[in-house]
C-alpha cells in the first residue's frame, strides 16, 4: 500500500485512464489530476487537486490534504459566495489563498462571446463567457505558475463542476491530454466512473436519467472544447491570448509533468 493509499483509503482508478478519485470524508468531488495520459508521459499527481466547495471539511480531512501536499489553495467562487469566510484553508497557517473570481467582470473576450451566443446550450453559453473573461484567467494561471516546483495546488468553486472544470479543462489541455480523457475528467462530476467510461468509449449515451444528464454535460464540454481550440488553435494559444506568458506555461507543464 502506497503513501496515497494510506491517506484516503480506496482509490478508484477505472482502467488505464488512472483517474484517481479521492476518499476525502467531509469534502466534496475531489480529484486528482494525476494519471493522464499527455504528450510529455503521464500528469503527475500531488500537484494539483480539484474539488467542490471545502467549507464542511473537518479537522482531520484538512490535515489529510495538508499532509498530501496542499500548500497553495485558490477559489474559484464570487464575492457573493463569501469565499474569504466559507473556505476553510482560508485561514490555514502555511497555505497560500487566494480568491479569483472566475464569473468576473472583465468580460473582453469577443471571438467567444461571439461563439457563445451561436451554441444553442445554455451551459455552453455560460462556459465561453466565463472563458473570455480574460484577466482572471491570466491571474489564476500566474497564481499556478508561482507555486515553487513540486508542491501541491487544490482549486475549487462551490461543486467542483463547472468553473473548476473549465480549469481542469485548460490545465489538462495545455500539457496535451487527449481530448476523450479531458471529457471524462468533466463527466465524472455527474455519473460514476463506470457509467462516464461506457458513455464516453462507446458513444452511446442511453436514455436513463443518469445517461441523459451526462449525454447534455458530454455535449457541452466538447462544444466548450471545439470553441476554444477552434478559436486560438489549442489551449495554449488561448491562453498566450489572456495574456500568460511563454515562462509562466512552461511553470505550469512543469508542474504536470516530468522533466
Amino acid at each position: 500500500m502506497g503513501f496515497f493509499d494510506k491517506i484516503f483509503g480506496e482509490i478508484r482508478t477505472p482502467g488505464a485512464d488512472d483517474v484517481r478519485v479521492l476518499n476525502v470524508p467531509t469534502g466534496y468531488n475531489v480529484r486528482e489530476l494525476g494519471g493522464f495520459d499527455a504528450l510529455g508521459g503521464p500528469t503527475l499527481s500531488h500537484r494539483f487537486l480539484r474539488s467542490g466547495s471545502t467549507r464542511s471539511m473537518n479537522r482531520r480531512d484538512i490535515e489529510r490534504l495538508t499532509n498530501y501536499g496542499v500548500k497553495h489553495v485558490v477559489d474559484l467562487r464570487g464575492w457573493g459566495e463569501s469565499p474569504q469566510l466559507t473556505c476553510v484553508f482560508a485561514r490555514v497557517k502555511g497555505v497560500r489563498w487566494e480568491n479569483i473570481e472566475l464569473y468576473g467582470r472583465d468580460i473582453s473576450d469577443r471571438a467567444l462571446l461571439d461563439a457563445a451566443n451561436d451554441q444553442g446550450n445554455y451551459l455552453a453559453t455560460s462556459y465561453l463567457t466565463m472563458l473570455s473573461n480574460h484577466e482572471s484567467i491570466r491571474r489564476l494561471f500566474d497564481f499556478f505558475a508561482e507555486v515553487p516546483h513540486g508542491e501541491c495546488t487544490l482549486f475549487h468553486c462551490a461543486a467542483g463542476m463547472d468553473r473548476t472544470g473549465m480549469t481542469s479543462m485548460l490545465l489538462l489541455g495545455l500539457v496535451g491530454v487527449r481530448r476523450n480523457q479531458i471529457v471524462k475528467d468533466y463527466l465524472y462530476s455527474f455519473g460514476t466512473v463506470p457509467e462516464v467510461d461506457k458513455a464516453v468509449n462507446t458513444g452511446v449515451f442511453a436514455t436513463e436519467v443518469s445517461y441523459d444528464r451526462l449525454a447534455m454535460r458530454n455535449e457541452t464540454i466538447n462544444q466548450v472544447y471545439d470553441v476554444v481550440n477552434g478559436t486560438y488553435g489549442s489551449i495554449e494559444g488561448y491562453l498566450h491570448e489572456c495574456g500568460i506568458t511563454d515562462d509562466e506555461l512552461a511553470a505550469v507543464r512543469a508542474q504536470l509533468l516530468e522533466p
